[in-house]
């Protein structure tokens, strides 16, 4: 298992340096805090984590190589021309990451009051879902889980567009440097983005490269010039510039009015995979990489038949170097008029191999904490069993989830001060937690069946809304209602109509007269 730590050093530095934010060293600073970062183990391993999200797994670098001869006639190891290479990739990465996000987000998570008939709150989650909470930004946080999984942390800024409404940015995790002001990683004193954009000046494509410095003071603007060094951004000559402006419009003379404001808090919430911020890939890389390297020899004795060693009488030339490297280069071996070869079988032992990798794949979704949906046991397993198929995968949410709902919380905070800048309603004291609909196969005619025979133990809301066809059970309930009304009145027509209970189910026939 791969383990990283916060680096005590580079934080004393920090700490230093954010209590003078005017200093004129600032840039000194910023360009050695920025090539700390990049340098580091974590940021390192946040692009081998990518390329395994990819399918671009350590076992497309490997290489077979055969005893050889270089200029000066010295034996060395190069790679052979004629052994084949199979490097196979397996994206568990991406299918174990795919597992989480649709176990815990592939329905949308839900806000509920803490108090009993709160109308505050209610008012609340109306307004979130009707002009914050969009399609657009579920989509938005489902990427930045993958982010959080993947790479140990997601980010997401906060920020105004050009027309005054609050929006939310994905920020890629490689372009944040986030200065902690605890060691719990729980608040931020301030952080630093590094991101590159393509420009188009006179059909000639650029890259350049811009830094912004987020404080509680404001946001410095940097870039870097022709010579890499980082200089101010013209583009912001006043430093620091505030997080966000208010245009106010006077209601009896028109005159507009803009007026810069900060935030409390750095604009940049953080989504964590787990406390220690590590990436899922750390616990289970080198299981990857032995289950590719196996899967890829086995494939490499089957191309490379026959699977045997020779045996060699009389050969007829200079060196033992020479023949392994003519038999591996140009399948082909020399012998005088009394020499002999033949094969000694070394036949591939494919079922303790199986029994390796089978192993290695349960340990990959034991410590990945997923589910094995290649178990054939799997397939017709219900009730209790299926439950604890889905174990490890459902604790792992639940650590994770507490992650989020906690980073989503921070992310409400924001659109809190929205709300109240623009309404001056203050819903900071709603009391609400978070629900996340967690999404696990079932078995559809257990449950089915379990609804029937509940009919009159409880109520038919609670059966509808356990069904595993129904999607929102209130419109359910009144969907069999409006249906028993059209029947009732139906067979009234007809002059013979059931008698019915308050709650529509029938309870006895007889005949009405019209």
């Amino acid at each position: 298992m791969i383990n990283f730590f916060v680096n005590d050093k580079l934080s004393q530095v920090i700490s230093a340096q954010i209590a003078s934010e005017a200093d004129a060293n600032q840039r000194e600073f910023l360009e050695a805090v920025i090539s700390e970062f990049e340098n580091s183990e974590r940021r390192k391993f946040m692009d081998v984590a990518q390329r395994y999200y990819e399918n671009k797994n350590d076992i497309l670098q490997a290489r077979r190589t055969v005893i050889g001869k270089d200029e000066n006639n010295n034996a060395v190891l190069m790679e052979s021309r004629v052994l084949s290479n199979n490097r196979l990739c397996h994206n568990f990465m991406k299918k174990l990451t795919r597992q989480k996000i649709g176990y815990m987000l592939g329905k949308s998570f839900v806000l509920t009051a803490i108090k009993p008939d709160d109308t505050k709150a209610e008012q609340m989650f109306k307004e979130l879902y009707s002009k914050y909470f969009t399609r657009e930004f579920f989509k938005l946080i489902k990427n930045v889980a993958r982010d959080s999984i993947v790479k140990g942390i997601g980010w997401l800024l906060v920020y105004y567009d050009e027309n005054g409404r609050l929006r939310f940015m994905r920020c890629n995790p490689e372009e944040i440097i986030p200065f902690w002001a605890d060691s719990d990683h729980t608040e931020l004193d301030a952080a630093v983005r590094k991101y590159t954009i393509e420009k188009y000046t006179g059909g000639k494509k650029d890259y350049i490269t811009y830094v912004e410095y987020y404080t509680k003071a404001g946001v410095y603007f940097y870039k870097y010039d022709e010579n890499g060094k980082l200089v101010k951004d013209p583009d912001h000559p006043t430093q620091p510039e505030y997080q966000f402006y208010i245009k106010t419009i006077d209601a009896n003379t028109g005159e507009e009015t803009v007026t810069g404001s900060n935030w409390t808090d750095i604009p940049l919430v953080p989504f964590k995979y787990d406390p220690d911020e590590q990436s899922l890939l750390a616990r289970i890389k080198t299981l990857i990489d032995d289950y590719d390297k196996k899967t890829s020899e086995v494939a490499n004795a089957i191309d490379d038949i026959p699977n045997s060693l020779l045996l060699v009488k009389g050969y007829d030339g200079a060196s033992k170097e020479e023949f392994v490297h003519n038999k591996n280069q140009y399948r082909t071996i020399f012998a005088n008029d009394d020499g002999d070869a033949k094969t000694l079988e070394t036949p591939l032992n494919v079922k303790d191999i199986d029994i390796h990798i089978q192993r290695l794949r349960e340990d990959i979704y034991e410590f990945g904490q997923g589910v094995n949906t290649a178990d054939k046991d799997i397939r017709d397993t219900s009730g209790v069993a299926l439950r604890f198929m889905y174990a490890d995968l459902d604790m792992d949410c639940i650590d994770w989830g507490s992650e989020v709902q906690w980073s989503l919380m921070r992310l409400i905070w924001f659109i809190h001060q929205d709300i109240k800048a623009k309404s001056g309603i203050d819903y900071s004291d709603v009391d609400y937690e978070i629900l996340f609909n967690t999404d696990v196969i079932i078995n559809e005619t257990e449950t089915i069946n379990n609804c029937a025979i509940s009919a009159g133990i409880i109520s038919g809301e609670t059966i509808a809304a356990n069904h595993p066809w129904t999607k929102d059970a209130k419109k359910e309930i009144a969907a069999m209602r409006q249906e028993q009304t059209d029947t009732l009145e139906l067979e009234t027509e007809y002059g013979d109509a059931p008698e019915t209970s308050l709650t529509g189910q029938r309870i006895g026939r007889g005949d009405l007269s019209v």
